[in-house]
């Protein structure tokens, strides 16, 4: 399913994913965004509004439904496709997931929400392309995440975390950029299985030489998510891959 992209825009050049994109690659802000000015593209990347962010206060609807979908409209006729990143967690009530499957997740969340009523409007779109990542995370994540402490603790901060003993269906960010260039179908971008989060910050940490006492877990039990993970496994992107790809980036970021 490899395509030739030379030229591709990215809407949302701060976004996480768009930061993974080739270089080489057209990059615009997603705010006072003028679609007449786009000429011809290969491919469109609709990045921005990727947060998953759970504050109940904000208006998702604006964004990632009305603003979103106007976008698309109007860039439609300037590429061959547009990709649009939905999320795996619509299905995260489901113990294992695929395309296929009706959505099962918390419908208290905002967010989700907002995400499955603009996945539904695109899904039957001519030449847009759905892709449903899951949790993926990087040093252009937002502060504020769970991400980011790992971040300071390989700095060689002390940090404190809740009880970070529980697993998830997680990937870096480039892995999430780099399926998105070479498929030109919807799809689900997640690895097939869990990872233990103390385990992989541990690792990583191990790799830059800082104790794993750089996070202090208090033992407080969150109700844990179920552990949802996509039904095929991409044997592509192990588990070391998965940490090799975390060290790297942290590496970059420290060295900046």
């Amino acid at each position: 399913h490899m395509k030739d992209m030379s030229d591709c825009l990215v809407v949302g050049d701060t976004s996480q994913v768009s930061h993974c994109l080739p270089f080489s690659f057209s990059r615009v802000s997603s705010r006072n965004f003028d679609a007449d000015l786009v000429d011809d593209y290969d491919r469109i990347f609709i990045c921005f509004a990727e947060q998953r962010t759970f504050d109940n206060s904000l208006d998702f609807m604006e964004v990632n439904y009305d603003y979103t979908l106007s976008m698309i409209n109007n860039l439609l006729p300037k590429c061959d496709d547009i990709v649009f990143y939905s999320t795996a967690m619509l299905w995260e009530n489901l113990k294992k997931y695929s395309i296929d499957d009706d959505y099962s997740y918390d419908k208290e969340n905002n967010y989700l929400v907002s995400k499955q009523k603009i996945t539904d409007e695109l899904k039957g779109m001519d030449k847009v392309l759905v892709h449903y990542p899951c949790n993926f995370n990087s040093t252009f994540r937002k502060s504020g995440y769970l991400f980011s402490k790992l971040v300071d603790a390989c700095a060689g901060n002390i940090v404190t975390t809740g009880d970070l003993d529980f697993n998830r269906e997680l990937v870096h960010a480039s892995y999430v950029a780099n399926t998105s260039l070479y498929f030109d179908e919807s799809m689900i971008i997640a690895p097939g299985y869990l990872t233990n989060v103390r385990k992989y910050f541990h690792d990583v940490m191990d790799h830059f030489g800082v104790p794993a006492s750089n996070i202090q877990e208090s033992m407080t039990k969150h109700k844990p998510k179920p552990n949802s993970m996509h039904s095929v496994v991409d044997t592509s992107y192990d588990y070391d891959r998965l940490v090799e790809d975390t060290i790297i980036d942290i590496g970059r970021h420290l060295s900046d």
